[in-house]
């Protein structure tokens, strides 16, 4: 996992928590307030004739409840937001074709418009306000297709008038949007900061527990069966003691690169000590895992650390181990810190499943 695919990850753990609970609980709002409206006003206007009035404001709740049930239901899935969008369109329209009661109808346009703005993302929501106004004009420049009848100067003051309510409300919804991603951004960077060795620019270990870990818990499907890698460079306090730490941070910059070229994109390597580091690789059985480490630690041994007149060969040693569900990931790293140990004791150099 390159740099931008943290940023990534870190960026929609961020985004996810926040900002899905604000749509969820406003869809949850909308859907059950104005459910009950439309219920009400069907109830209110039945037995006064006009029979798809009344039909279409109780369809329209009637959609309303079940989609706000379904995303009880399944509240991971956005399609409910655009649902709910549709319902909208269909509802602003069986309103202007109707007139609602004794023409009053387009008074109720507005609030059912904004609903569009906030539940709906904000490119998608100009478009779904786009075509619900679209065909709204349509209907009431030909008043010889639909039930009602507007007056000319009713009609211009309403799409004045919707037209300034559209257009602020956008804007709005755009000096918010473009607040909360400089917010973002700059919280992005504290995450970022946090969870970032700032030698390396590796994640580190708050990264695995924070971010990965609960990622991976959350989507098992996309992650396991998720190999361990404890790795360990050889003799590293040697290094330290011969040349001075800041040799030895140069090493370890080094060694991390020689690891990140041997990994795949989807892989994640990580620093959880001074020399020590984990490498965790998704969807990867305990053999190609072997296979992994196996390469990382010849390309190790094939690049020693050259600088000016330093030449010092590097080994590592490495531990496998593999979690085939996400119950089971802690008993895996240690499993993979016990191999590594092995390691080290067999002579170094090695790779221990």
């Amino acid at each position: 996992m390159d740099h931008s695919s943290v940023r990534q990850l870190l960026r929609n753990s961020q985004q996810d928590e926040a900002e899905t609970k604000r749509r969820r609980l406003t869809l949850y709002f909308i859907s059950y307030v104005g459910g009950t409206i439309m219920a009400f006003m069907a109830w209110l206007n039945y037995g006064g004739g006009d029979t798809l009035l009344v039909g279409s404001l109780a369809a329209s709740a009637a959609v309303v409840y079940a989609n706000v049930a379904l995303s009880h239901a399944f509240p991971r899935n956005d399609t409910f937001y655009y649902i709910a969008g549709l319902i909208v369109v269909f509802t602003v329209n069986a309103l202007v074709y109707t007139g609602g009661l004794n023409n009053t109808g387009l008074y109720f346009i507005f609030p059912l418009i904004f609903i569009q703005i906030i539940v709906v993302r904000f490119k998608p929501a100009i478009v779904y306000v786009s075509v619900t106004l679209g065909i709204a004009i349509a209907l009431l420049f030909n008043q010889e297709l639909i039930v009602a009848e507007y007056p000319p100067e009713h009609v211009s003051r309403f799409l004045i008038a919707t037209l300034c309510f559209i257009c602020v409300a956008f804007i709005g919804e755009n000096f918010w949007h473009q607040s909360r991603k400089e917010m973002l951004k700059e919280n992005l960077e504290r995450m970022r900061q946090a969870n970032t060795d700032p030698l390396t620019k590796l994640p580190n270990r708050r990264f695995l527990d924070a971010v990965f870990f609960d990622r991976a818990m959350e989507d098992p499907v996309s992650y396991f069966p998720l190999s361990a890698v404890v790795v360990d460079i050889d003799h590293f306090k040697k290094i330290n003691d011969t040349y001075g730490h800041d040799v030895g941070d140069d090493v370890l910059i080094h060694f991390t690169q020689l690891m990140k070229e041997c990994v795949r994109n989807t892989d994640v390597v990580a620093r959880t000590g001074g020399e020590e580091f984990l490498i965790l690789f998704p969807h990867a059985t305990l053999s190609q895992a072997v296979k992994l480490a196996e390469k990382i630690r010849e390309n190790v041994e094939a690049n020693p650390f050259i600088q000016g007149d330093i030449n010092h060969p590097i080994t590592a040693s490495f531990g496998v181990a593999t979690a085939l569900t996400d119950s089971n990931i802690n008993a895996a790293l240690k499993q993979a810190d016990d191999k590594l140990y092995v390691a080290k004791k067999n002579g170094r150099n090695r790779v221990v499943e």
